[in-house]
This record gives C-alpha cells, structure tokens and sequence, in this order.
C-alpha cells in the first residue's frame, strides 16, 4: 500500500490534468504575463533597479503604515549614472520623486511589485522577472501556443516581437535603470521539469493539429487575435490584450478538461450576462453556470482521488477502513469519510471526496481563475449591491474583453452574421448568451444534451432573447456588427465602412 498525502495527490492533479496549480488565489494577470513572457524569451532579468525606483514604500503589516525602504538618497547614489545630467548638474529631488510616483502607477500598475518578488506590467522583456506566482499558468499558454501546427505559432512570435521592442513609453521610462539588469538564462531544474512533464499528453498532435479540441480551438483563436492586433493595434494595447486573453483561454482549458478525459462528464456553459446584473433572471443563471464549472473543476480532482483510491486501497468497505487505519490519514480524512458513509455514498467515493476536501485548503479551486477572470473582465460580482464574497460572481463582458472575443473569433476578411458569431462562440469557447437552442444547455449547465445537476437552473426565455438582443446591440454600438435593413446583422473586425 502507498501512502500519499492529500495535498501532493492534488498537487499531482493539477499537474497532469490542467498543467498549472489552482493554488495562489490572488494571482493577477502581470503574474501569468511574466510567466509566459520568460518561456517565450527564454530568460529573466536581474531587475533589482528599476524595483527600487518603483518601490520606495513598502507596507509594515503589523504598524499598518507604509515605510520608506529605498529613500531617494540611496537610489541616487547607487545608480547615479541613470540620473546623470549631460550639463554635469545633481538632480532635483522633487523631479526625482514625480518620476518615481510616475514609474510606480505605471509599472506596478497591478500592485505585484515588490522587494522579494516581481511582476511587472509588461511592455519589454527585460522587465522578465523569476517571481513564479503564476504557478505556471504562463508556461502552459507558452507550451499552447508553440505546439506544433505546421509553420504557424502565429501568436507566440508576435509576442516575441513586441518584448524585444522598445517603441513605447512606459519602456522608455525605465530603460535608464533597465540598463543594470544582467540577463539570466532560464533553465527549469530537473525536479520542475518532471513536473511539467506529467502535462505533455495535453498538447500531443496529430498532422500538426492538437488532438484535443478544447484547446486546439483556443489556438485558433489566439493566433487569430495575434493577426488582428498585429494589424489594427498598438504595441501596449495589443500586449495587453494578448496576456488578458491568455486568461480567458486558461479559465475555457480548465472548465472544459472533465469532459475532455471522461467521455460522459458535463461541460458547463459560460453564460456572459450582457446587462450588468439588473436583469435578475439572467445574472443568476449566468452564476449558476459558474457554480457549474467550479463543480466541474471540483469533478476532475475527485475522479481521480477515486482512481487513486481504487488502485492504492481497494474498493469495499472492509479494504478501506483498513487503509484509513494504516496510511495516516488523520481525524478529518476519518470524520469527513465516515459522515459521506453515513450519507449513502460508497465507500472508495466517500473516501476520495474526504481525501478531496481535506486537500483543500482554504477555497474551491477555481477561486484563482475567478480572481483572473475579474481582472481580465469577463467576471463581475454577482450582485451589485454587494460583493457576495470572492466564488460569488457572474459571467460578463467588459467592452475590452468584447473587442477580444470579436477579434479572437472572426477573420479579419471574413465577416459573418449574427447567428453564425454566436454558434461560434459556443463551439470555440463554450460561450452561450441565450438563444433558444441555448435553453437546454443553460437548464441544465451542460453544453452535452444530459443534466449536469439533479435540479435544473430556472431561465427566463423572455429575459434571455433581450440577452441576446443586448450582446448584438453592444456589438452595433461598438462599431464591431452593423446592422441592415433585412434584419440581418453582420460581425466584422474592420469597424464602420468594412462591409
């Protein structure tokens, strides 16, 4: 018999299912930009510079008050040629302090910098730091987008590009202190190698395509908002919109994998509420379907627990009573196992859901891709009269994020009507906004033609088609959809005049 701890089984979960960790619940968008930047480039820098710019205050947790860690005096002496006068003259201790106010909003714009550890808001790659708070979340969007498909990675080496430039302000401002950051070739250990390893069969190919088909359509679509904002954008917006994307793929990977390893699991909807939560009937399905893919998440972990318990314990009640006797489980494994006992649930999936839970922490695992989501805007709290707590919240689309979705979902010469976008949508991502055909789908949070729950989510046919009128009248206002006098709509990427 082989002893496991809970929380290195789930580690081992995370891994194998998703290739990343659903562990740190405050991770920001910059944590997952770094991360995928030092794939694509291969390296980091030695940022201790620019960190003392930005960062002249630190936070005294126990004082509640923030302190002064690096004065001007000390950053003036240590990097003096950064600051050096071409007239020979000292510099004026009051513009010093506004460009250290000005690198602060800008460069630690998320608020992930600090002394120890460093994410910066990405505009050049020697701001690649080794802060590993992504928890390799940007090394599986690495691996996603150079996965072999013929010649095209279209979106890695456009992003490749825009690191390596120095075309853009906020670079600009740093380079001076930039200049004294060394490059450090990154090489993962051996340790952390097998680990990322254990993910390898996500991205197999066959014929230079992904076998699965989650995330086959997920590179699709980034490299399609790579050739859009290759054309149309700049270089910080189409950088921002590239790594905020990145998030929505990682959230889609992750809701979707249960029913990409078993073949009958559910795969919940992502109902995007298009009315700020004042439409009651249509924020409450768009949190049930959340709720959805928590469970869904929750349904990986706990199938393979069973699987574990199977193999290493045994599958009655006399084998794993035994093997809670000898593996050291502890009290809350036993007390949680004996309380789904007595609950009629068969002992090896009593004991996987009390080894489930007892891995867990503090909150459900999609609590760090929820905390993305809001950041990235596609999440909102649930209510608007209060937050509701952290899980609480409900699908959306900021007018941002609809930019991303348009861009990411129609070629650029290729528009396409209303209803065809939004049949996309479902097949690309899992996104629905509720069109008839979507009542089952929302009724019962499975994009699969069975229930996922035993209770049914309650809609309003009549408030979900308004749903639906909404998302083609945002598109029409934003330029993104031009509406004809035969009814019909078309979505397009080349606002006004395109069509």
């Amino acid at each position: 018999m082989t002893s496991v701890g809970t929380k290195e089984l789930l580690e081992s979960v995370f891994d194998e299912e998703f290739g990343f960790r659903l562990t740190n619940f405050s991770i920001k968008p910059v944590h997952v930009a770094n991360g995928l930047a030092r794939s694509l480039a291969g390296r980091t820098y030695d940022t201790t510079a620019v960190t003392r710019l930005v960062r002249r205050y630190v936070r005294n947790q126990k004082l509640g008050v923030d302190v002064e860690r690096f004065p001007n005096a000390e950053v003036l002496a240590d990097y003096a040629s950064a600051f050096a006068s071409s007239k020979g003259r000292a510099p004026d201790a009051l513009k010093v302090t506004r460009l250290r106010s000005l690198a602060f909003d800008v460069l630690a714009a998320d608020g992930a910098v600090f002394p120890t550890h460093q994410s910066f808001t990405l505009s050049n790659e020697r701001f690649i730091t080794t802060d590993l708070s992504d928890v390799r979340m940007g090394l599986f969007l690495f691996r996603l987008l150079t996965a072999e498909q013929g010649d095209r990675i279209e979106a890695a080496d456009y992003l490749r590009e825009l690191l390596q430039s120095e075309s853009d302000p906020w670079t600009t401002l740093a380079l001076p202190m930039l200049a004294f950051g060394d490059a450090r070739e990154e090489v993962p250990s051996g340790e952390v190698s097998g680990r990322i390893a254990k993910s390898d069969h996500l991205f197999e190919t066959t014929a230079g395509k992904l076998v699965s088909p989650t995330l086959r359509n997920l590179r699709d679509a980034y490299d399609r908002l790579a050739r859009f904002e290759r054309n149309s954008g700049s270089k910080l917006n189409s950088l921002r919109r590239l790594m905020l994307f990145g998030c929505f793929v990682l959230h889609v990977h992750a809701v979707a994998r249960w029913s990409e390893r078993e073949d009958h699991a559910p795969r919940p909807p992502i109902l995007l509420d298009l009315f700020d939560g004042t439409l009651i009937s249509v924020a409450d399905a768009s949190r049930a379907t959340l709720r959805a893919a928590s469970d869904a998440i929750d349904g990986v972990v706990r199938s393979r627990f069973r699987e574990h318990v199977v193999s290493e314990y045994g599958t009655t009640g006399k084998q794993i009573d035994a093997a809670l006797q000898a593996s050291g489980f502890g009290d809350q494994v036993a007390g949680l196992y004996r309380t789904y006992r007595e609950g009629g649930t068969e002992p090896p999936d009593a004991l996987a859901r009390a080894m489930a839970e007892d891995a867990v922490e503090r909150e459900a695992p999609i609590g760090s891709l929820i905390e993305l989501g809001r950041r990235a805007g596609f999440l909102a709290p649930w209510s608007n009269q209060g937050r509701g707590g952290k899980l609480r919240k409900r699908y959306t689309a900021t007018a941002e994020f609809l930019e991303m979705l348009v861009a990411a979902t129609v070629e650029p010469d290729d528009p396409m009507e209303f209803p065809e976008f939004l049949e996309r949508l479902r097949n690309s991502f899992g996104v629905v906004v509720g069109r008839p055909e979507d009542d089952a789908v929302i009724r019962h949070t499975n994009l699969r033609d069975e229930e996922f729950w035993s209770a049914v989510v309650s809609i309003n046919e009549e408030d979900l088609r308004r749903n639906v009128e909404e998302f083609r009248e945002l598109l029409v206002e934003s330029g993104y959809a031009k509406a004809y006098a035969d009814g019909r709509t078309m979505v397009t990427t080349r606002p006004e005049g395109s069509l």
